[in-house]
């Protein structure tokens, strides 16, 4: 049996982070590694997980973070724990109904990228152990399977072509997240075509329309079953695998309700949320260029762009693309609260 790693990023995934705001220590006792943020002057953002260890700054490294497109004047992205839930919750309507899309995945300009290559996605969405709900807690998993080539074009595919609507998976029944206090998990492993793929996915091997391949849903399971979903998924490594994305699962508050039941009301701390629109998937070593550039997502090209970079010279070329060498993901995420019929649940 191999021994599990002790760094934050080992073979743990069970283990969630929560990214989390507060108040700065003294300066006696140091500031933990953090992400340094414009939208929290004075204070600290920091990722730790339930074990009780703090993200050092090689940990972020690799891990991927979730950033909410603002919409509003401001900062353009924004961390998780900057993010106000728009859904109060109440005793009435606890719980949280979510759909996500693959709106765009964009390939880095660095990533090496032949006839040959291929993706796995790998997402899994539900309730966090910490939640004050009751009900079980219960994941909805998705493996796809991503052309990153274009043969049609010999070329890398456009980002735009890289998107499909994840809820198609679970024959658009919403995710259910009792209580509104999820836990998320999203990685995507390049790799070249391997043989369970054909017995999996059924392939064509041409045409635009066929770079996002089948999807496979797996709605409402134990984490039992999602460990034998790992260990399906898995079996990419004796394929030469190349992870684009992978980290721990990230613990977010949907509604109001579930970020204070979570703080438990302490003044000067906030922890990471989700809000229904969009949202960016980037790794931490990313964060800081996009902060300094402030990006905005042009849906109808599946790439971002500097907020100071105007339409005529994006659609011209003419600037400098600070995003260029990086490898991302945009999801558009649904969500209204509701309260789960346990009598529909349980019959």
């Amino acid at each position: 049996m191999p021994v599990p790693s002790t760094t934050l990023f080992g073979t743990l995934r069970e283990d969630p982070i929560t990214s989390f705001f507060a108040l700065p220590p003294s300066a006696n006792e140091g500031e933990p590694p953090a992400f340094a943020t414009p939208t929290h002057p004075g204070g600290i953002v920091a990722f730790g997980a339930d074990s009780g260890v703090i993200a050092s700054e090689d940990d972020l490294n690799d891990q991927f973070v979730l950033f909410q497109f603002s919409g509003e004047e401001g900062a353009a992205l924004l961390e998780p724990s900057s993010v106000k839930p728009r859904i109060k919750g109440s005793e009435q309507a606890p719980d949280v109904l979510a759909k996500l899309q693959l709106a765009a995945f964009h390939i880095g300009e660095n990533e090496e990228i032949d006839k040959n290559t291929r993706a796995t996605i790998r997402l899994d969405f539900g309730k966090d152990d910490k939640s004050n709900s009751r009900l079980d807690t219960l994941f909805w998993s998705i493996a796809a399977g991503l052309n990153l080539y274009n043969s049609a074009k010999t070329k890398k595919a456009e980002p735009k072509d890289l998107n499909a609507d994840l809820s198609a998976a679970f024959s658009r029944r919403p995710i259910e997240i009792p209580g509104g206090l999820g836990r998320f998990s999203f990685e995507v492993v390049k790799h070249e075509e391997p043989k369970w793929w054909q017995r999996v996915f059924s392939f064509l091997q041409s045409g635009t329309g066929q770079l996002l391949t089948s999807t496979l849903g797996f709605p409402a399971i134990t984490s039992q079953a999602i460990s034998f979903i790992n260990e399906l998924v898995g079996r990419l490594q004796s394929d030469k695998p190349s992870v684009l994305f992978r980290s721990r699962p990230l613990v977010l508050a949907l509604s109001e309700m579930a970020r204070d039941d979570f703080t438990g009301g302490a003044t000067g701390v906030s922890v990471g949320a989700l809000n229904p629109g969009f949202c960016l998937l980037a790794r931490g070593r990313d964060y800081q260029g996009l902060i300094t550039h402030d990006p905005v997502f042009m849906a109808s090209y599946g790439v971002i762009k500097p907020k100071t970079v105007t339409l005529p010279d994006f659609l011209a070329g003419r600037y400098e693309n600070p995003f260029k060498d990086m490898t991302y993901a945009v999801l558009k995420v649904g969500c209204r609260e509701t309260k789960i019929d346990t009598a529909m649940l349980w019959g």
